[in-house]
């Protein structure tokens, strides 16, 4: 390895300096299946997948089994409706619970509706008889569907059960329709009132997934200079100047992850119609900054383990439960504090907060000031750590060709 100049032999957008390394990187991507895979190819067709996945919105035709001991008008009017529901259908009935509670087990099913002999005659006397539903309450998700949609059929029914037995005994129908719910809810959905898991978890999963590219694509690129012992010439390539050379290296990174980004955004919002009621450069740019902060981080764990593959370790750890303490699926506000601080020093909660914001929420400017500010402090605060440490590693050959 030739000889490399010190860092003050240039600044670091000096001709020989940044440009060159920036060049250089450029050409070490275009060269490298690993990055053009880990930039472009796997990130897309993760999200062709998840897309895909949630193309019908809301989940729709899950299996439920029936159990009808009653087989009167009423029970098979309950049936009905609840196969008529766009989230249900009736897969089979069983002549036991037993029966129905074993086809649970193997997963034919995620619900059992059993409907009691002496359905229909007890409602009739008014004695207001149980319609028993088991759900798999396992997978929250569909156990919440499930919940809300059997809920509904069978009080639709019962419903229209009650205002036919008034209005038979001579009263009004609106008057019937008013004494069956004296007290109603008025209920208003401000955001994603459709209900639709695709707008309410793709705009949050696609970018947990790139935050691990990103992650990755940046160790093995900074990592890899030390693993296989080019770090004197990436030194050498920016004039001596460590802040050149991890700027000429990452920025081609954050360009091409910015072009996977601007795809991702378009995908979600012009194919699969995902809203955007706020700034939509204000989500571009916290798009960028949401990169430059995992690749600073990225940055970080190179320096502080010399390995490239602990830093690959850290990495996966770092990012892999990320979507967990989001705050997404659960309530930031409700984690107990050692899930508060671990969801508080990952850079894709705060922009997924700001994704909220921006996209469904149309929330002014103003209210994703903060997120803004905690990402940009995610990309300038870790150098102050790293730079000189990535320093003094480039000059330290015995620090290279280390696993």
């Amino acid at each position: 390895m030739g000889r490399h100049p010190e860092t003050r032999g240039a600044g670091p957008l000096d001709k020989g300096g940044f440009w060159a390394a920036l060049r250089r990187e450029a050409l070490r991507v275009t060269r490298s299946r690993f990055m053009l895979v880990f930039m472009f190819l796997l990130p897309m067709a993760t999200f062709g997948v998840l897309i895909a996945t949630f193309s019908s919105g809301t989940p729709r035709d899950l299996p439920v089994i029936v159990c009808d001991r009653d087989n009167s008008a009423l029970s098979r009017e309950v049936v009905r409706r609840m196969d008529a529901t766009a989230a249900l259908a009736v897969a089979g009935r069983v002549a036991d619970v037993e029966q129905g509670a074993a086809l649970l087990r193997r997963g034919r099913a995620y619900a059992l509706l059993s409907l009691p002999a002496g359905l229909s005659r007890d409602a009739a006397w008014g004695e207001a008889p149980a319609v028993t539903v088991f759900y798999n309450n396992q997978w929250l998700l569909t156990g919440g569907v499930l919940s809300r949609a059997a809920r509904e059929a069978v009080q639709s029914a019962s419903r229209d059960m009650d205002r036919r037995a008034r209005m038979a005994r001579g009263e009004d129908p609106a008057r019937a329709a008013l004494r069956i719910e004296p007290v109603r809810v008025d209920q208003h959905a401000l955001f994603n009132p459709g209900m639709s898991y695709g707008h309410f978890l793709l705009p949050a999963l696609l970018p947990t997934l790139m935050q691990l590219f990103i992650m990755m694509a940046t160790v093995r690129a900074v990592g890899g200079e030390f693993r296989h012992g080019t770090a004197g010439g990436w030194l050498e390539s920016a004039g001596g100047s460590p802040a050149a050379a991890l700027l000429g290296k990452l920025l081609p990174h954050t360009a091409a992850f910015t072009l996977t980004g601007v795809f991702m955004w378009s995908l979600l919002m012009r194919f699969c119609g995902t809203p955007l009621h706020g700034d939509g450069r204000l989500l571009l740019a916290a798009t960028v900054l949401f990169i430059a902060a995992y690749q600073s981080m990225g940055c970080l764990f190179v320096a502080l383990t010399g390995s490239l593959r602990v830093a690959n370790s850290m990495a996966g750890f770092y990012c892999g439960p990320a979507f967990a303490f989001s705050g997404i699926t659960f309530p930031v506000m409700g984690m107990p504090a050692p899930a508060l601080f671990w969801s508080g020093i990952l850079p894709v909660s705060h922009f997924l907060r700001l994704v909220m914001q921006q996209g469904m929420q149309g929330a002014p400017v103003q209210a994703s000031a903060s997120a803004v500010w905690v990402l940009l402090a995610f990309v300038l605060l870790p150098p102050l750590v790293y730079l000189p440490k990535l320093g003094r590693l480039m000059r330290d050959p015995a620090m290279w060709g280390r696993l």
